[in-house]
């Protein structure tokens, strides 16, 4: 039996049927074997009771461990499968803000396949031709000196998918220890690094917003959420430091 925790929830819209979280960081969505609570599902289970009867508590889909922004989640099993329904047709659309390593010059659509790899006491995500269909879409919103904001499109969801194709094209998200791949043409990389790792501990990305019709009323929801500090505190050192 799962534990029911009482761990906060920031919840940005709510209504009998539909809930969307803005997930913090350094919280896992889903128990499992090394994790078995203080994550999203055990706090739903804590908040909304009812949710033990529903399939992974109505959680819709997921977010890393250390990557921050919207989530939905449905609060009954009609909605569940509903938005289930939504996502696997790809009409429900997420959006996301990174900041990777390299200048990426303009807008693109990475189409690689992704699969599960399996290494010793983990397990990764890589491109390989014998994959699931992955796409991401780029879009260029700042370049910094040697480095890029970028706001993405998913038109897929496979695990890890961003931060996977990012590295695949070597361009990794700042702060990515698992997919940490890039070409390094800094020549004060050390000063950046040592800075960087200062202000921002984990991966730096943000899912900042979702648009979904809504399983009962049918209308389209839209919902967007700031930046977390820590990616907004880096924005602005790479702002003002030229080097």
């Amino acid at each position: 039996m799962w534990k029911a925790q009482n761990i906060p929830l920031n919840i940005i819209y709510e209504d009998q049927y539909v809930l969307v979280i803005n997930k913090k960081s350094n919280i896992i969505v889903h128990p499992g074997n090394k994790n078995v609570d203080n994550t999203i599902f055990n706090a739903i289970l804590y908040h909304y009771p009812s949710s033990r009867d529903i399939p992974r508590a109505g959680i819709i889909h997921r977010l890393d461990k250390n990557t921050t922004g919207l989530m939905i989640v449905a609060k009954n099993i009609y909605c569940y499968f509903f938005l289930k329904q939504e996502l696997k047709k790809h009409n429900i659309i997420r959006k996301y803000e990174t900041i990777v390593n390299g200048i990426i010059k303009s807008n693109d659509i990475i189409n690689f396949p992704i699969k599960r790899i399996y290494k010793k006491n983990n397990v990764c995500m890589n491109v390989h031709p014998s994959g699931k269909s992955a796409i991401t879409k780029i879009f260029v919103k700042n370049i910094f000196k040697n480095y890029t904001y970028l706001k993405i499109l998913l038109k897929t969801g496979r695990t890890h998918q961003i931060r996977v194709h990012l590295s695949y094209i070597k361009h990794s998200i700042i702060g990515d220890q698992i997919y940490k791949n890039y070409i390094n043409n800094i020549n004060n990389n050390k000063f950046y690094e040592t800075k960087i790792n200062k202000i921002i501990k984990r991966q730096a990305l943000h899912a900042y917003c979702v648009k979904f019709m809504h399983p009962f009323y049918k209308i389209f929801i839209k919902l967007n959420v700031v930046l977390p500090n820590d990616i907004n505190n880096l924005i602005n050192f790479l702002k003002n430091v030229n080097i």
